[in-house]
């Protein structure tokens, strides 16, 4: 049971932005909410070119601020990912977040460093208040993806006509599972008093000998738009840990 409280069961699909080649900077907004309609947290991306001369290097950069697990308080954040896009597929390169209390102390940072070449992601993360730091490297066979970018990696799978797959998911803990992505529906989602067509996406943890036990998992599900550019709509599920709230994260544009 111990690596059930830890499991990440999918968490956190907030972003999924659309990348196109006439826009310099793209921008999205979502909001956390418990079940009971309370806010709890609320986010604003960017994605933008990278100017250095690498082609389709793209960076996304995540600020948001207020309640979510693992803190009592309100806290704030900024995480950035940078990524390569390809047709097919994102490829994460670096990953870094910084979490600050509310007089903006930082008090934890952590960085994911991928190298596809030898399929490596290497991992530490800091624990500002108390001196501890975690290292750790894994391997993966699969495409991985991480927290960040998990939307987009959603948008591209869809583009590609694809209804199944199985990905590496990266967490900040660090650790990394396996997850099934399937499209189990399409129906009609209300978004910001908006009717639209959605996909509606399952996510399921593979946890090897552990499967027996997700029947105490609750699902986590995912909505994109069910017509170009498939932006992401909403997502459903444990906020973080199999300990953590169930929470409904929505768009605001």
């Amino acid at each position: 049971m111990k690596k059930l409280t830890i499991l990440i069961v999918l968490f956190l699909l907030y972003p999924c932005l659309v990348l196109g080649s006439d826009e310099d900077v793209f921008k999205t907004s979502y909001e956390c909410f418990d079940l009971k309609g309370d806010k709890r947290w609320k986010a604003t991306t960017q994605i933008m070119q990278v100017t250095d001369g690498r082609e389709n290097i793209y960076l996304i950069t995540e600020k948001g601020e207020g309640i979510f697990s693992g803190f009592k308080d309100k806290m704030s954040w900024i995480a950035t990912l940078e990524f390569k896009s390809s047709k097919d597929t994102i490829i994460p390169i670096e990953s870094q977040k910084h979490i600050f209390d509310e007089n903006g102390k930082m008090v934890t940072s952590s960085v994911q460093k991928f190298d596809f070449k030898n399929k490596n992601v290497s991992c530490t993360r800091k624990n500002l208040l108390t001196g501890k730091k975690k290292e750790k490297d894994f391997e993966f066979k699969h495409d991985i993806v991480n927290r960040l970018m998990l939307g987009l990696y959603i948008q591209k799978f869809l583009e590609n006509k694809k209804t199944e797959d199985t990905v590496q998911l990266l967490s900040s803990k660090p650790r990394l599972y396996k997850v099934k992505i399937k499209v189990i529906d399409q129906e009609t989602v209300s978004i910001n008093g908006k009717e639209k067509e959605a996909y509606k996406l399952c996510l399921d943890p593979d946890i090897g000998l552990l499967n027996i036990l997700k029947v105490f998992i609750p699902k986590a599900y995912t909505w994109h738009s069910a017509t170009p550019e498939y932006e992401w709509l909403k997502y459903v599920g444990l906020e973080s840990t199999v300990n953590s709230e169930k929470v409904e994260i929505r768009t605001v544009d």
